[in-house]
């Protein structure tokens, strides 16, 4: 079928399973510049809470039922059906049955789809690509989080105009003045330089890894590198890290589920690097947000999208993936590489206002819906490309 071309006056449906709180910010940039009505479950799953749509913004609720991997919505189906909007723009899991049917049936209406997603994490012609290349084929875009994804596309043999990289964030204009206070503040000027100051954000899961940065924190120590771990966040890993802490002589500080945005800001504005051995999803747009550098992990095709924001020397580090060892080296060396605190804040300042941030991602699905095409997309690759020469 050949992408209708529409305007931007025209009305646009944003379907998703359920809408994750962290999600206020382009849900409000996306209301800003289009005729939104949102779709989805009123409940959050997996431990996130929904984002609650009581500003004005036009909202069906659409139950969602999970049968192991599988999510289906029968609301959905049927708005597809009746629903008057121009534009239906899906979340792009192929495990949501009724985002395969709801999809077709807007396309037999002569509307225009858009995926919204991760995308190809990998370029391999395996079944699970396949299966994804036939669910992507449904849509007439496709907006994806990261560069990598659209190259791995690319190489299965997508368009490139018809991928969008658009990057991720968070609530940008609730975080911006508490960054202006916290610099206003000079905060950074009483601490102890002799510390390494590292923190970390997230459910305290098995998934996060975090029992590697305990052990590299000791060999930190055994240099007689000084350093200090800061935890926010609760679960069920929070005990055996304790007793880890304990048992290499660790200096830890665990303050538990924080929900007060300036508390965190504050924690991390005051620390010297965030660091997410598992895998980096929106911990890193948190952490560059208030100036503070990212270390993880370099294995990309377990990684999460905005791992892309990380640029080794500049706004952060890639340890390899699984080794103790290379990422205590990264710990070790880090002062070395990153001397100038003022600096380095700026250049993770310049991340976030220039490409993760609601703006720039309403910018770029803005794109997707009227049917332009796509920009290059490397944007987080080439952004200190003048500094890197």
């Amino acid at each position: 079928m050949t992408a209708p071309t529409i305007r931007p006056t025209e009305k646009v449906a944003f379907i998703y399973h359920f809408f994750p709180h962290y999600r206020y910010g382009v849900v409000r940039a996306l209301t800003q510049r289009l005729d939104a009505a949102f779709v989805g479950d009123r409940k959050g799953a997996e431990g996130i809470a929904p984002y609650i749509f009581d500003h004005g913004e036009e909202f069906h609720a659409a139950r969602c039922y999970y049968l192991g991997k599988l999510a289906f919505q029968p609301a959905v189906v049927g708005y597809c059906l009746r629903a008057r909007r121009d534009v239906f723009v899906f979340l792009a899991s192929p495990n949501h049955v009724s985002t395969w049917i709801g999809a077709l049936i807007a396309r037999l209406r002569g509307k225009r789809v858009v995926f919204w997603g991760h995308g190809f994490k990998y370029a391999r012609r395996d079944l699970k690509n396949r299966v994804r290349k036939l669910f992507f084929s449904l849509a007439h875009d496709f907006y994806a989080y990261g560069w990598r994804a659209k190259r791995n596309a690319m190489a299965l043999g997508a368009d490139p105009g018809r991928i969008h990289v658009g990057f991720n964030s968070l609530n940008y204009d609730a975080q911006l003045p508490l960054r202006q206070a916290l610099l206003g503040g000079n905060q950074a000027g009483h601490r102890d330089g002799s510390v390494l100051r590292i923190f970390c954000i997230s459910r305290l899961t098995r998934i996060c890894r975090y029992d590697m940065l305990l052990d590299a924190a000791a060999q930190l120590a055994g240099k007689g590198i000084r350093s200090r771990v800061v935890f926010v966040g609760d679960g069920p890993e929070g005990e055996a890290l304790e007793r880890q802490a304990r048992d290499l002589g660790v200096d830890v500080e665990f303050h538990g589920a924080i929900y007060d945005e300036s508390r965190i800001a504050g924690l991390v504005f005051d620390a010297d690097v965030t660091v997410s051995p598992g895998k980096v999803g929106l911990t890193a747009m948190h952490s560059l947000m208030f100036g503070t550098p990212v270390i993880t992990h370099d294995d990309f095709e377990s990684q999460m999208p905005e791992v892309e924001a990380i640029v080794p020397g500049f706004t952060g580090e890639l340890f390899r993936a699984g080794s103790v060892s290379d990422l205590a080296d990264k710990l070790a060396t880090f002062p070395a590489r990153f001397p100038d605190r003022r600096l380095t804040r700026e250049r993770c300042f310049t991340m976030i206002d220039r490409l993760y941030n609601p703006d720039k991602q309403a910018e770029v699905m803005l794109r997707a819906v009227c049917g332009l095409p796509a920009a290059t997309g490397d944007d987080a690759f080439t952004l200190f490309a003048r500094e890197q020469a």
